[in-house]
């Protein structure tokens, strides 16, 4: 096993001004009229038909029994094309537990194993 050492001293540091390699620019000028306003950022058109629209529908949420896993589920649904918008668990995982559902013995059968 090697020694402990002491650490290696920093380097001294210079105290002198550093000159530039290239010469800084001076800032350019540009001498622009001071009374000319500026252009707003953001322009909002308000019309009278905005208003009396009607809201949209909100989604359609429901809890429901998937069929092959028997497995509760919860959508939202969007009310106008009935596309499902969010769904938990996952069409994913649902095809995952049907398939070990099918794949797996009926409770209380022996499977007999062998090597």
């Amino acid at each position: 096993m090697d020694p402990i050492r002491a650490a290696a001293p920093t380097p001294p540091v210079s105290t002198s001004p550093v000159t530039p390699i290239r010469p800084v620019a001076e800032p350019v000028r540009s001498e622009a009229p001071a009374s000319r306003a500026l252009d707003p950022a953001v322009s909002v058109e308000v019309k009278p038909e905005a208003a009396e629209a009607k809201p949209r529908e909100p989604e359609r949420r429901a809890y429901m029994r998937d069929a092959d896993t028997q497995s509760l589920v919860f959508r939202v649904t969007d009310p106008q094309t009935g596309d499902v918008v969010m769904q938990i668990p996952d069409e994913v995982i649902l095809k995952a537990r049907a398939y070990a559902r099918e794949a797996a013995p009926p409770p209380g059968e022996r499977v007999a194993k062998t090597a």
